[in-house]
């Protein structure tokens, strides 16, 4: 059988993926040099991420709508510049200013443009039969972002300093790129078949593959459609609960006499836990409908909550970290997926984006709700209630996006 080179495209998202999640994640190891330098408090220093994650979301509609109407390959060149230049231009900058501005714009453009939306723009180009299991290895790439690139990091600004790690990390960047954009292919060729799904034959999956439109949907048009709205709401309501869940874990794990070392390694649970639930949904494939999936999943982050109302021993909270994990690593790359399932190809770039500031915004409230409830209630428990409700909620906008239709010997629709 003649090799997919769509596998390539999978091994290059990864890789970028990679570079960008490790290069955010890798921040707090900034904030005591970069304060002492430039004098900051750590609230100042904490606000270079924020406007890091707010300059990518909201700049994310933007960025998917190019995607859509133009070269990804090129698009990935000018995110490569900007990733580049702005991690240089961060180590030798002086003025604080200047390095607010190239976290808010040109960084997260170019960790936009560079990794985070294009290569799963690439991915649901190249796959359709296998496009679960393409999206799920190609979202590893989050994960091993904090097992492989942040060490790199701490090792270099042992080394050489924080300003010489980052001018290294910017040149490091760029040879990254110079080595995968070449190796960049828009969409498969004439030559280039997908392999047929397991138990089909090529016959069958020709006959599957459902017609789609090449013209890129407008932005109008996808927010008319129902089917976008409590895909995107959906799984903006479960995220947000898994995050701040997420981070009030550690402090949760404190107040009920937990020692540092058992409240980290909850952390670090969740997060082996992700890498699993990537891995699982890569065995899985195509063999169970997205949607059920999904719902499946936000049920279990609805029953997670309402478990921590209750009993916060170490042994739960290592139960509850296990779920929580197994859920965050699966809805990306499922909800990516169903995403390009549901809105082709040719749209993905606009659904995406437009999804992710969706996202973004309901994360950031979460959060912020969240640590509000905890302020002037003195507990979680409203908020965890509120999850329970918000996830419910969650799990009956997704299942409203199964087809209802269910005809004898009709294809399976993921």
């Amino acid at each position: 059988m003649r090799f997919y080179y769509g596998w390539i495209i999978v091994a290059i998202g990864l890789a970028v993926l990679m570079l960008a999640v490790g290069t955010l994640n890798a921040f707090g190891l900034f904030i005591i040099p970069v304060s002492e330098a430039f004098n900051l408090s750590r609230a100042n220093m904490n606000t270079g991420i924020i406007l890091l994650h707010l300059g990518t979301a909201a700049l994310a509609p933007f960025v998917g709508r190019m995607l859509d109407l133009y070269s990804a390959r090129k698009i990935m060149i000018a995110g490569a510049v900007l990733f580049s230049a702005s991690m240089i231009v961060l180590g030798l900058s002086t003025n604080v200013w200047l390095s607010a501005f190239a976290i808010a714009v040109p960084l997260a453009l170019g960790i936009a443009g560079g990794c985070t939306l294009t290569a799963p723009a690439l991915v649901a180009r190249w796959f359709s039969a296998h496009r679960g299991r393409a999206m799920a290895i190609t979202m590893m790439g989050m994960s091993l972002g904090s097992v492989v690139v942040v060490p790199l990091f701490g090792l270099l600004i042992d080394t050489f300093g924080w300003r010489q790690c980052l001018v290294i990390v910017g040149c490091a960047i760029a040879a990254i790129f110079v080595i995968a954009v070449p190796l960049v292919r828009e969409r498969p060729g004439p030559a280039d078949v997908e392999p047929a799904a397991s138990g089909e034959t090529e016959q069958q999956a020709k006959a599957a593959k459902p017609q789609v439109d090449l013209t890129p949907m407008k932005t109008s048009q996808l927010l008319r459609k129902p089917q976008f709205w409590t895909m995107a709401l959906s799984t903006a309501l479960a995220l947000g609960a898994l995050q701040t869940i997420i981070i009030s874990l550690v402090p949760l794990a404190q107040e009920n006499g937990l020692s540092v070392n058992q409240s980290a390694s909850l952390v670090s649970l969740v997060g082996a836990l992700a890498f699993a639930g990537k891995l699982f949904l890569a065995w899985l494939g195509e063999r169970l409908d997205r949607v059920l999936l999904l719902s499946g999943v936000f049920v279990l982050v609805a029953l997670t909550s309402f478990a921590l109302l209750f009993d916060h021993s170490y042994a739960a909270l290592l139960a509850c970290s296990v779920l929580i994990g197994l859920a965050s690593g699966t809805v990306t790359p499922a909800f990516l997926a169903l995403l390009a399932d549901r809105f082709g190809a040719a749209s993905f770039g606009t659904a995406n984006g437009t999804a992710t500031l969706i996202m973004a915004v309901i994360s950031a409230t979460s959060i912020r709700v969240g640590g509000e409830i905890y302020d002037r209630t003195g507990n979680y428990e409203a908020m965890f209630l509120t999850f329970v409700a918000t996830a419910i909620i969650a799990a009956v906008l997704m299942i409203t996006n199964r087809p209802r239709k269910q005809g004898r010997g009709s294809a399976q629709l993921t």
